[in-house]
């Protein structure tokens, strides 16, 4: 198939394994626009909302991926948070996600998702994740931070905070005071020798162990903050890791979350390309769409471009 809509819809294509990646991805979209997080399964806000990024980052096929954008607006409730699935309510942990994908959008296109954009946002300052009992022995980290939870009512982790991070922060909300919590928080939930897992930092006093997924999304979200020994020792946690990393979702951020700190390796290409050629196929929507993604290698968002807000 082409992978777009006509000639103005088009720029040159890119190499070699992202031509098939992107038709893939436009050949396995829902009749509603949105994606699955795989082919045929039923429209989720995580992969849409990726996959209309990637599209986004490669200038390819705006009519198709705008009918994303749609598909997230279908997802999203009355108070404004953004559904993981349309018949799953309370897991509203991807609204972050859906903001940057219609902010990602051209300045006509954003202006149509504006009153959308505005109430994820709105939900996003409200929601809180719930505050846990003080207990530094079992869980290693300062519970009376709130930032954002994967289920609503529930304690804080580490993705969905940082995805709310990435929104605010794109929205020009860098100086609100939910996000600087927010960077307090991911700061709080560092692991002794740099990197994160999913939020703690010790269970029943052993010291857990990072993920590079992880690792690579949180240091994403805390791109600008002030360089410092955590910061450094993530960075180089994560260079470390690459060259046994064979998960593309990990492959993906990581790339990403390096290039936010200027530490992209000068080989980062060629890895993307040998991951690409090692997956089997079907990949997973997001998988797909983090690899083209990071081969971008586009602000993951541009907090250069957005006026503070504050709070």
């Amino acid at each position: 198939m082409n992978c777009g809509d006509g000639a103005a819809d088009m720029q040159p294509m890119p190499r070699s394994w992202q031509h098939p990646y992107i038709e893939t991805l436009l050949d396995s979209a829902n009749a509603d626009g949105g994606w699955g997080y795989r082919p045929g399964l039923q429209s989720s806000a995580e992969p849409t909302a990726l996959g209309c990024l990637a599209l986004e980052a490669w200038h390819v096929a705006p009519s198709r991926w705008q009918q994303g954008l749609t598909t997230l607006t279908q997802l999203q409730d009355s108070d404004g948070g953004v559904r993981v699935v349309a018949d799953v309510p309370g897991r509203n942990w991807a609204t972050g996600l859906a903001v940057l994908a219609w902010l990602g959008a051209g300045p006509e296109t954003q202006q149509r998702y504006a009153s959308p954009v505005r109430r994820a946002l709105a939900w996003l300052i409200s929601a809180r994740g719930r505050r846990a009992p003080d207990a530094p022995d079992v869980l290693g980290h300062d519970t009376s931070l709130e930032g954002w939870a994967w289920v609503d009512g529930t304690h804080s982790w580490v993705e969905p905070t940082a995805y709310a991070l990435l929104a605010l922060r794109a929205a020009g909300f860098a100086q609100h005071k939910r996000v600087r919590e927010g960077v307090q928080l991911l700061l709080d939930r560092t692991l002794p020798d740099g990197g994160w897992n999913y939020g703690n930092t010790r269970v029943l006093g052993n010291t857990l162990r990072p993920f590079p997924l992880t690792t690579g999304i949180v240091l994403t979200a805390l791109a600008g903050q002030r360089r410092e020994t955590r910061i450094d020792a993530s960075i180089q946690y994560l260079l470390d890791s690459l060259t046994s990393l064979r998960s593309p979702m990990s492959i993906g951020w990581t790339l990403i979350g390096l290039g936010a700190w200027d530490a992209r390796p000068s080989d980062a290409g060629e890895q993307l390309a040998r991951c690409a050629a090692q997956t089997s196929d079907p990949l997973l929507t997001t998988e797909r769409s983090l690899l083209l993604l990071a081969d971008a290698a586009l602000p993951f968002p541009s907090f250069k471009t957005t006026s503070a807000h504050h709070g």
